[in-house]
């Protein structure tokens, strides 16, 4: 279900921390035609503004005409010369879902009947074609609106018509920092829609002069002006050039296997302030969140233990100060991601969940070059790479505000993670002998290969709407960034023909 400029800023960033800055060039990367819907501009634009702290100034809105919903009605909406939409008043949204039933057939179902859709309002179940390449359809509920009030807090309801909204009926945005035109001093409420590369996002944001972008044309090729509930190069909600790119942690592996600690009734790993929605869930949804975040939680927890023993690896190997400061910062991450995840399984299983004790015999503390890079490729240049793709997917597919927040902030800390697991790698690979880069490469070979395949758990439920994957959704999801991002950034770092062509564009710069 993605095309082939999915996780490009992932990639890009990775790029960047290899020292192989696409941007700084010139990226040869075309649109594919999912811009922001919220202008496309006119023009060509060969250089991202974003991180300069604005896009030339304040333009503002002219020739505004009312946008019409498919019956001729006003949809509150109006659309300005440039392309860009913002929001004059709020008009109720018509609640049909034109969508087919579940057929009872299907291998996977969350719901057989729209009585079994009662987490919001006007739900129905219906049958779905398979997502993120899942050969398996499915049955799932789905939910329209009719007003803002039924979206909750920091969104609003979007009428179909408006911006594409992904379905062909009523949906709430992923992020709304403004409800009409009057909320916002500039007197403009825009509205953006965006493929990220595995969800269409509808954010709304007051429009100001500081904004990185007003249109698409402020930004380079491939990558499109939005506001979005995370960002990879802004502040979240407001408008960035953003592109697609949809991606948790480095595990502790002995002798091939994750490490983690048990649960224990503790409450001292839990942040008061992660409340997650628990009232309107399902008690099986309930119960399957409960152990997927404390799955989630104790992984998080060894990562500690696996940045400890990295640390003291670079070390060893005479790292310069700024991948051991690197280092240390992402264990503390770490910390607090096991903390958010203790909270939200305690949350959902409505009892106390921590870690105990973390069995760390038999843990080796290898300094062999080639055992370090053997680990490294493994557990962080593939690991982590796919966990930042993973948490990334999660953030923009996920319907709770504080679930979806805690996604939007695993995906940034652990993208910062995965950039510098490639950045140690380059430094472990400077002066490198062939046969060292052989191992390397054979080495990417085993760990890409043995992370193509499916997981081997099968959830009893799959609900996309709060994170809850199927094992061939997880799988699709981590071939497509193996295949878009782990694979070019190995190719380009080790791949002869491919370093000698990055060599040659470097000198051309």
């Amino acid at each position: 279900m993605h095309d082939r400029l999915a996780f490009l800023s992932l990639r890009l960033s990775l790029f960047a921390a290899l020292g192989l800055s696409a941007v700084a060039c010139g990226s040869t990367v075309e649109n594919g035609g999912q811009g922001g819907q919220g202008g496309a501009g006119t023009g060509a634009s060969t250089s991202a503004t974003s991180s300069q702290g604005g896009f030339g100034g304040w333009s503002g809105c002219a020739g505004a005409t009312p946008v019409l919903l498919a019956d001729g009605s006003d949809s509150g909406y109006v659309k300005c010369d440039d392309g860009t939409i913002h929001r004059e008043v709020a008009v109720a949204c018509d609640t049909t879902i034109d969508a087919p039933a579940c057929e009872g057939t299907e291998p996977s179902k969350s719901c057989t009947t729209d009585a079994d859709c009662t987490a919001k309002p006007h739900g129905k179940c219906i049958h779905q074609d398979p997502a993120f390449e899942n050969p398996e359809p499915s049955c799932g509920c789905v939910y329209a609106c009719a007003n803002d009030a039924e979206c909750g807090e920091d969104a609003v309801c979007v009428c179909p018509g408006v911006v594409n909204n992904g379905v062909a009926w009523s949906r709430c945005s992923a992020v709304a920092k403004c409800a009409t035109d009057a909320d916002c001093p500039s007197g403009e409420c825009g509205i953006t829609s965006f493929n990220d590369g595995c969800f269409q996002q509808i954010g709304l944001a007051c429009r100001t002069a500081d904004d990185a972008c007003r249109v698409d044309a402020d930004c380079m090729d491939g990558a499109a002006c939005a506001a979005l509930p995370y960002s990879t190069t802004g502040e979240p909600g407001t408008f960035n050039c953003e592109t697609q790119n949809c991606a948790i942690g480095r595990p502790l592996l002995v002798a091939g296997a994750a490490r983690t600690a048990p649960a224990a009734a503790r409450v001292d790993w839990i942040l008061a302030e992660i409340t997650p929605d628990v009232a309107s869930l399902d008690p099986a949804v309930r119960r399957a969140l409960a152990d997927a975040w404390t799955e989630i939680a104790a992984l998080e927890h060894a990562s500690v233990a696996s940045f400890a023993r990295f640390t003291l690896q670079l070390m060893a190997l005479g790292a310069p100060p700024e991948l051991l400061f690197a280092a240390q910062t992402a264990a503390a991450d770490e910390v607090e991601h096991a903390r958010v995840g203790y909270a939200l399984a305690s949350r959902y299983a409505d009892r106390p969940i921590g870690p105990a004790k973390l069995d760390l015999s038999g843990v080796p503390l290898e300094t062999d070059l080639r055992a370090v890079l053997g680990s490294l490729i493994e557990e962080a240049c593939v690991g982590e790479t796919i966990g930042a793709a993973e948490a990334l997917a999660l953030a923009g597919l996920v319907q709770d505000p504080a679930l979806r927040e805690v996604h939007a902030r695993i995906a940034e800390d652990e993208q910062r993670h995965a950039e510098l697991a490639w950045k140690t790698l380059r430094f472990l690979l400077e002066g490198a002998d062939e046969d060292t880069r052989s191992f390397a490469r054979a080495t990417f070979d085993r760990a890409i290969e043995a992370s193509s395949v499916d997981p081997s758990f099968r959830r009893a439920v799959v609900a996309e709407e709060v994170g809850l994957l199927s094992a061939k959704q997880i799988g699709a999801l981590r071939r497509q960034v193996l295949r878009d991002v782990v694979r070019p950034c190995a190719d380009a770092l080790l791949a002869p023909a491919a370093a000698k062509a990055v060599s040659a564009r470097l000198q051309a710069c």
